[in-house]
């Protein structure tokens, strides 16, 4: 439920995991713009959907101890959700499903750094390295693959944001690094990745701009240190990972929006019940540019596709 904020992906890390667990490499702790994120979509071959279905449980149910490294062993992936997109996502017709685009399975990946060369050939690093399609899932893909990113075919980055202390909090309510087999069951915190059509138009060109704005100011250290700790609000939302993506689609765009939550009711009463000046902004913005803003803004905010497995890294700040 954040504005566009910003910060400095360059923090420092630590030389070992004994202080506060921080592996070599990663950042000390979350903040606005401290990871980076992005979303590949693999088509599944026709009339192959429930094959893939039960070889993600199969595969989660015998993997109950695992981790993100279990699911996608490749340094610095910090978060994986495994979705099944049966043609909800990027929909801006206000249809809630496009048959004929057929299904997919829809990864969304938090790395510490999008710029590193494995990220370069998001599905040849997936494909190369994740244990499910030695297990047969390249038998089950079809077409070509889909990369939503920052800079990527229309993609502008808005923010991604992390709960400086989501990983106590994630061990305190989860438990497990790996929630599976998450396929056909109820997850213990709320998952959701939604596409939110902007007005088309003049709107959705003035939001366009303005985020191109927002990315320019993030070159300088002055703006870096101003947001990098405007947190309060995910902290009183219990947010842990929230991502936005803007797509442009025909004479609109689109957000992609991710979260990881604590909790959706608490997630709305304190993003309603702040008097926090970025809460209130935020919600007007949303209100103004969004084609249907009742779906962002009224709880409980409704996934476009299933939850098939959500990973982490125990170790992630």
């Amino acid at each position: 439920m954040s504005p566009p904020r910003t910060d400095d992906p360059g923090d420092a890390s630590t030389d070992d995991a004994s202080d506060g667990g921080v592996p070599p490499g990663y950042p000390e702790r979350g903040g606005i713009d401290v990871f980076d994120s992005l979303l590949l979509r693999q088509p599944i071959a026709d009339g192959e959907t429930a094959a893939v279905w039960e070889l993600l449980a199969a595969w989660a149910d015998d993997h109950r101890d695992g981790d993100v490294r279990t699911l996608l062993p490749v340094d610095g992936v910090t978060l994986v959700t495994l979705f099944l997109d049966d043609g909800g996502f990027g929909r801006t017709d206000g249809a809630d499903r496009d048959p004929g685009r057929g299904d997919a399975l829809l990864w969304y990946v938090e790395v510490v750094d999008a710029d590193a060369d494995a990220w370069r050939t998001p599905d040849a690093t997936v494909r190369d390295a994740s244990p499910l399609f030695e297990a047969g899932l390249a038998d089950l893909l079809a077409g070509e693959p889909t990369v939503h990113a920052g800079g990527r075919d229309g993609h502008r980055y808005v923010t991604h944001v992390t709960n400086p202390r989501r990983r106590e909090r994630y061990a305190d309510v989860v438990g497990r690094s790996l929630v599976a087999p998450v396929v056909g069951d109820e997850l213990p915190i709320p998952v959701a990745i939604v596409s939110l059509a902007l007005r088309p138009g003049a709107t959705s060109a003035l939001v366009a701009r303005a985020i191109d704005l927002v990315n320019w100011l993030k070159r300088f250290d002055r703006v870096q240190s101003w947001a990098r700790d405007e947190t309060d609000t995910v902290e009183a939302e219990a947010m842990y990972t929230e991502s936005l993506l803007l797509e442009t689609v025909g004479d609109r765009q689109v957000v992609h929006y991710y979260m990881e939550t604590e909790d959706m009711d608490r997630l709305f009463e304190a993003f309603y019940e702040s008097d926090d000046w970025e809460a209130r902004l935020s919600e007007r913005l949303f209100r103004r540019v969004l084609a249907d803003p009742a779906a962002f803004l009224e709880p409980a905010l409704e996934t476009d596709c299933e939850v098939l497995i959500h990973a982490v890294d125990p170790e992630r700040p």
